[in-house]
């Protein structure tokens, strides 16, 4: 029998929090492999009115190896955080007001031991943006609607902001930490002289010392719109996203592209009729239909203009591969109706309508050389999962000469994999394991899935918030609420 017929998906350890149904939900953040850090807001109150914090260390066992409460001035909102080389740094600001001071923790993962960096604000950008590269924070947003990036050192407590990157028609992209080598890229999207939006790398050193300014060159004709980029591997660094029409927000297809150290670069393009597997993630009947279509206009000479939402997540460096990941979606829009002398509901009175979040329709993976061209592509459905932010569903962890795509749809894990030659195995759907085989959740809308997240190695964690019951002596526990972890992997039995 092939060799995926005995993979499995498991799920090792898993830890249980009683929670009530007010409790604020936990805050989950990687400290690879030194296991998790999870935080919340109590609303416990100290005896100077201060709000309590606690915070909790698990090892990759999931064992607890320590645990903190920390008071906080009320006023204080989360805004971000993020783990490097052993530190967690969590910071917050002083309520809605973007010209206040923000206050940050820097929290030892291995003690608890917690300094505070009081960050004066020199600009009141609002922040998206939020990393941590060796002994540096960068913080990102917008300020009058152009880019802002802000970079403090920790050791000497000084902040300034990036040179060259706040500017007209400008939007900030991503930052992406390079942590092996404590650089950092800023990704900056901006219109060319041509009128056409591009995308600009600029790399900096931890110091904020400029290390490459790299605008892609594009077609006239082509705006990019997202990207991911590689880390620099000494010879070439390697970006990836969409493109799409001038002054259009719609993507119809992919680019990669290569910015050699002197500065010489190499872009492809792919419409996303180009890919093999791109309609993939629809019923097979209107699967047939599209590609019907397809083919009679190719065979007129005729222009194919799909028109799609992509954002995208993940460039994945695979020993000389690129595997992109990105997530087609659609803003969802409802309307209610109201009206009368006491403000009472009547259809087709007075209309107002209100954003109901993110639908995402399928995930794309897509596999590049080095040179850029397509090595495999593979498209699966997403059931229209709701999101109220664009976040990452689906994860992705490599492992040996395979891809890993896990992902939690309807509170179950469902993992796919695809084998470097492009072969995919079926789907495996696996439930949330319970710790007792006796119990079960109440209901499917009894739990809240926050979804996956790749951990370290090759494994993964799911969390969220289950009702539970006892299903065979319900006169004990009847039902108790729990927050919960899963420690996850996939494995191909020998």
């Amino acid at each position: 029998m092939p060799l995926l017929a005995f993979s499995q998906v498991v799920q090792p350890e898993r830890i249980e929090i009683e929670v009530d149904k007010t409790s604020n939900d936990f805050v989950v953040v990687s400290a690879k492999d030194q296991g998790l850090m999870i935080f919340r807001d109590t609303d416990e109150r100290g005896p100077h009115g201060d709000r309590l914090w606690e915070f909790h260390k698990y090892n990759t066992s999931l064992k607890e190896e320590w645990s903190e409460v920390l008071a906080m001035n009320p006023a204080m909102e989360l805004r971000g955080y993020d783990y490097d080389q052993g530190q967690l740094c969590v910071l917050f600001e002083d309520g809605p007001y973007m010209d206040k001071d923000m206050l940050m923790l820097n929290m030892s993962t291995q003690t608890g031991d917690t300094a505070q960096h009081h960050i004066k604000r020199i600009v009141p950008v609002a922040l998206n943006y939020f990393e941590i590269v060796g002994q540096t924070v960068i913080l990102g947003g917008q300020y009058n609607y152009r880019p802002a990036v802000v970079h403090y050192d920790m050791l000497t407590r000084k902040i300034k902001v990036l040179p060259g990157i706040y500017q007209n028609n400008g939007e900030l992209i991503d930052i992406v930490p390079n942590k092996k080598d404590n650089t950092f890229d800023v990704l900056i999207g901006e219109l060319n002289d041509d009128r056409v939006k591009t995308v600009t790398v600029k790399a900096y050193d931890q110091y904020s010392n400029l290390l490459q300014n790299a605008p892609l060159i594009t077609e006239s004709k082509k705006n990019l719109l997202d990207a991911q980029v590689s880390e620099f591997d000494g010879t070439r660094q390697i970006i990836a996203g969409t493109y799409g029409p001038k002054r259009s927000k719609y993507s119809r297809g992919l680019f990669v592209a290569s910015i050699e150290p002197d500065g010489a670069q190499d872009i492809k393009y792919y419409n996303y009729v180009d890919l093999d597997n791109f309609f993939n993630y629809m019923r097979d009947k209107r699967q047939a239909r599209v590609k019907r279509r397809i083919a009679r206009k190719k065979a007129r000479n005729k222009s194919i203009n799909l028109n799609y939402r992509m954002v995208i997540h993940q460039l994945v460096a695979d020993n000389g591969k690129y595997i992109l990941l990105g997530e087609a979606y659609y803003p969802k829009y409802n309307s209610y109706y109201y009206g009368g002398m006491y403000g009472g509901y009547f259809p087709g009175r007075n209309q107002n309508t209100y954003f109901d979040g993110y639908r995402y329709t399928h995930a794309i993976a897509v596999c590049f050389s080095e040179d850029g061209k397509i090595l495999w592509d593979h498209a699966f459905k997403l059931d229209n999962e709701k999101s109220m932010e664009l976040k990452q569903l689906v994860h992705i962890n490599v492992q040996d000469d395979k891809a890993v795509l896990m992902y939690s749809c309807d509170g179950e894990i469902r993992t796919k994999v695809v084998e470097d030659n492009g072969k995919v195995d079926d789907t495996i759907t696996s439930p949330i394991k319970l710790a007792n085989e006796n119990e079960e959740v109440k209901k499917k809308n009894d739990q809240d899935i926050e979804g996956i997240q790749q951990w370290y190695d090759r494994y993964f964690y799911v969390h969220g918030t289950q009702d539970i019951k006892n299903k065979l002596n319900r006169s004990v526990d009847p039902s108790r609420k729990v927050f919960f972890i899963n420690k996850i992997a996939y494995d191909a039995m020998m």
